[in-house]
């Protein structure tokens, strides 16, 4: 597989803290996915720190082993799976067979890894990678209709996660979108007692999901609404809501970075017009950077090792911002 790399050196800013700084060089890399597929929405590093993983729109997992080695088939979410079927798929309809991974998640005690799939629910899979199992496909009686991201709390096993509407399935959610379905939901599942919960629902199209650093919220991002919501675990506000931040553009995933900051990936809903650019903020919610490089069309940053791994829907690779 192909590690393109090329240099990004002036007029591309970053703002910081509402500064400008332009003359900064850096380097931007490009791990190509294998031919024909694309959509690598979320990205996830092991427990040995080994990666990326991500899933891809064929229904695989696939381990990212080097630019010598590429890419590898690490798990698939169906059990219905066809590869001479599935294997280079970009058509959603297929999605309901061959399956759509989309938010990734190591547990570093476990080294399981957690897997939200638009249509087969919440799954895990051990190192050794392979079918993943289901673990949750409804809650309160209600089946998942589309699953879409998750984090997990290291300390206890527990998994949050979104289910973005229990109307409306991922091949229709240009319609959900459109209509603004309001029933979303953020739940939790803990593996040792094996229940789900429901923490919030009517939810404006519930998408990406990240833990506080001291475990005391945990945000979701409502990508109709344009905003970040907060759900307090602990404290006086225990099982309240409230707004985290209001945003520009529609945001998709979030990710906690080690200074217990969030980065936010946004789109422009659909408004060609409205320039937006993925987002830090800080702990309390507030824009203290602009990532202003424009690489497309962008689901997820991820900040690690010094560098930003980005995530999109619609892209054949995954970016590397150093």
């Amino acid at each position: 597989m192909k590690l393109s790399q090329f240099f990004i050196f002036s007029f591309i800013s970053i703002f910081l803290f509402g500064c400008v700084n332009s003359h900064q060089a850096f380097k931007y890399n490009t791990l190509e996915l294998p031919s024909g597929v694309s959509g690598p929405e979320s990205i996830a590093f092991d427990c040995n720190g080994d990666g990326p993983y991500t899933g891809i729109s064929d229904g695989r997992i696939l381990k990212w082993q080097g630019s010598k080695h590429g890419w590898k088939e690490f798990a698939i979410t169906s059990p219905f799976r066809i590869p001479k079927f599935c294997d280079g798929s970009l058509n959603p309809a297929m999605e309901q067979v061959c399956g759509r991974p989309l938010g990734l998640k190591f547990n570093e005690a476990t080294c399981d890894l957690y897997i939200a799939d638009a249509y087969f629910g919440l799954l895990v899979v051990g190192q050794n990678g392979g079918v993943a199992k289901q673990v949750a496909i409804s809650a309160e009686g209600v089946p998942f209709r589309f699953t879409n991201a998750l984090d997990i709390d290291q300390n206890t096993g527990v998994v949050y996660f979104t289910d973005t509407s229990t109307i409306f399935q991922r091949w229709a959610y240009a319609i959900a979108m459109q209509i603004g379905d309001k029933t979303g939901r953020l739940l939790k599942y803990d593996p040792r007692t094996k229940e789900v919960t429901v923490l919030l629902r009517g939810l404006s199209f519930s998408n990406g999901v990240a833990l506080s650093e001291d475990k005391d919220f945990v945000l979701v991002t409502e990508t109709t609404a344009a905003k970040v919501t907060r759900y307090w675990l602990q404290g006086q506000k225990s099982q309240l809501s409230d707004t985290f931040t209001q945003l520009v553009g529609c945001p998709d995933n979030i990710q906690r970075n080690i200074h217990g900051e969030f980065w936010v990936a946004q789109n422009n809903c659909g408004r060609p017009e409205v320039k937006v650019r993925p987002v830090r903020l800080n702990k309390e919610g507030k824009i203290v950077e602009e990532l202003s490089v424009d690489v497309g069309p962008l689901s997820e940053v991820q900040e690690k090792n010094n560098s930003l791994w980005l995530g999109s829907v619609i892209l054949s690779y995954i970016g590397v911002l150093n």
